[in-house]
């Protein structure tokens, strides 16, 4: 008796829930530990390329590779600004070998749209946050614009789990693309 093998629908599905685990596991990571190992970024990389190959032949893998050159290039610009680690330029890449090439450019534009937002919201905590006395008597003089200013630069030097920006563009372009609704429809949920 032969086995039958899977579908490439039921590929794409396990495609589809494969990448959220790995971006839900680099997201943790980066909160918990402030880094994505590598170990993660490579399994995924490799993970992504197989996959894509078994679903489509030497398109699959064609379109896999591209989407991880995609991935990797749309961040590297803002690596080497020091915007974001290594770490996070090598997880979109691992990304876009699940996403293709298209796939992978909307993740990471859409990552960084989540960036800028969430970058927005940590400033605002922390200006929203109660002072410590000392800093308080310092403060009084300044403008609420200086204050913020201040924050913003104190901010900027402290790290930023980028992952969970990046898990948020992932997700989004998996939403969009209706990867989403077909892994609910494999699973028996939609």
């Amino acid at each position: 008796m032969f086995a039958m093998l899977p579908s490439p629908m039921e590929i794409c599905a396990v495609m589809t829930g494969a990448v959220l685990v790995v971006v839900a596991l680099a997201a943790r990571e980066d909160l918990l530990r402030q880094r994505i190992p590598n170990t993660l970024n490579a399994s995924a990389l490799v993970l992504g390329i197989t996959l894509a190959s078994i679903a489509g032949g030497w398109a699959g893998f064609t379109d896999s590779i591209g989407g991880a050159v995609v991935g990797c290039a749309a961040l590297v610009p803002f690596w080497l600004l020091r915007g974001m680690g290594a770490g996070d330029v090598k997880l979109m890449a691992a990304a876009g070998a699940f996403l293709g090439p298209g796939g992978a450019l909307l993740a990471a534009a859409l990552s960084l749209i989540a960036g800028g937002l969430l970058a927005l919201a940590f400033v605002a905590w922390r200006l929203a946050e109660p002072r410590p006395v000392w800093e308080t008597s310092l403060a009084e003089g300044r403008s609420r614009l200086a204050r913020a200013a201040k924050t913003i630069s104190v901010v900027r030097k402290e790290r930023f789990p980028y992952a969970i920006a990046i898990a948020v563009g992932v997700a989004a372009t998996l939403f969009l693309e209706g990867s989403l609704g077909n892994l609910y429809s494999a699973l028996g949920i939609g």
